[in-house]
């Protein structure tokens, strides 16, 4: 599958996002949302998607490439947990609670995957970690080799 026409993401990788749905939702907090978002998401060898958290729940799916490392940091429990979609797996998609933060790399090669999003994605909504954070530095005392997963890569700017 070849997907055009993709932007950098502020996390790491590109994006195209494919849909938007018409239908709107009103979120606990007062804010119009689209119902739904979904997007085209790649990572090519060595680029990871940095930590960061949406509103919404989130959903990933794979697509191609041998598979994708999910991180994910629940705040309130201190606690890293690592999920690994791929062919070899035969788990192909993973839900990602609203809040949670969250971080990916492939397994090797690249990886095209999609994200859905309900209530749908807004970059209002998308916090990028701070690696100077509390919350980074917990994550890196678990796990002392994922720095890439929450610093910025000269390379990447």
């Amino acid at each position: 599958m070849k997907v055009k026409n993709l932007e950098k993401h502020p996390e790491g990788g590109r994006f195209k996002e494919i849909f938007r749905s018409e239908k709107h939702v009103t979120t606990t907090d007062g804010r119009t949302r689209s119902a739904l978002t979904h997007i085209y998401f790649e990572l090519g060898e060595g680029e990871v998607s940095r930590f960061h958290r949406v509103t919404s729940d989130e959903i990933w799916n794979l697509y191609e490439g041998a598979g994708i490392l999910l991180y994910l940091w629940d705040d309130a429990a201190d606690t890293l947990e690592t999920i690994e979609l791929s062919t070899k797996n035969r788990e192909f998609c993973h839900v990602v609670k609203a809040g949670m933060w969250q971080a990916a790399k492939p397994l090797n090669g690249k990886v095209l995957v999609g994200c859905s999003v309900g209530p749908g994605f807004e970059f209002e909504d998308f916090e990028l970690i701070d690696p100077e954070s509390a919350t980074a530095r917990r994550i890196l005392s678990t796990d002392a080799t994922l720095t890439c997963l929450t610093h910025r890569n000269t390379s990447d700017e």
